[in-house]
C-alpha cells in the first residue's frame, strides 16, 4: 500500500498540476505578444479546479483553495492599483491562488515578483512604462510548482 501511495503522491500529483502550468504558459505568450491575457485561460484553470480536488481527496481540505483564490485575488486588486499589474494578470494570479491553495500565495507572490523585476528593468532600459507580467506570473508559478517548499529550505525551516 506504502508504495502505491507513493507513486500517487509523488508521480501522479505533480501531473495534475501540469494544467495550470500549461495554461498559464499559453497566458505568458498571449500576454507578451498582445499585452493582455484571455479570460477563457483563468475560466480554465478555475473549471478544472474540481479535478484536482478530486484528485487530492482526501489530502486537501476543500476550504483552502476557494480561500486562496479570494486572497489571490485580493493581492492582486491590491498590487494592480499601484503598479503595472493588469487586470488579466490579476484573475491569472487568482486562479492560482485557487488552483494551488492558500499556502501557495504567499511563496507564489514572492516568485512573480522577482521574475518580474528583471522584465521591470528591461521595460525601463527601453523608455517603456508598460511590460507584459504574464511571463513573471508563469516563472513564479513554475518555480512554485517545481519547488513548492523551496523557500522553507532558503530560510532553514523545513
Amino acid at each position: 500500500m506504502l508504495a502505491g501511495n507513493f507513486f500517487w503522491i509523488a508521480v501522479l500529483l505533480p501531473l495534475i498540476d501540469l494544467f495550470p502550468i500549461a495554461l498559464t504558459s499559453v497566458a505568458a505568450w498571449v500576454d507578451f505578444e498582445r499585452r493582455e491575457i484571455p479570460d477563457s485561460i483563468w475560466i480554465a484553470i478555475l473549471v478544472l479546479l474540481p479535478i484536482r480536488v478530486w484528485w487530492l481527496w482526501p489530502a486537501v481540505t476543500l476550504w483552502h483553495m476557494p480561500v486562496g483564490a479570494v486572497v489571490a485575488l485580493l493581492l492582486g486588486v491590491a498590487v494592480a492599483r499601484n503598479d503595472r499589474f493588469g487586470g488579466g494578470d490579476v484573475k491569472l494570479f487568482a486562479a492560482l491562488g485557487g488552483w494551488f491553495g492558500i499556502t501557495a500565495v504567499a511563496p507564489l507572490a514572492l516568485w512573480c515578483a522577482i521574475a518580474g523585476l528583471p522584465l521591470a528593468i528591461v521595460a525601463a532600459v527601453h523608455g517603456k512604462k508598460d511590460y507584459a507580467y504574464g511571463p513573471a506570473i508563469l516563472i513564479g508559478a513554475s518555480v512554485y510548482w517545481l519547488f513548492p517548499n523551496l523557500l522553507g529550505r532558503i530560510g532553514g525551516w523545513n
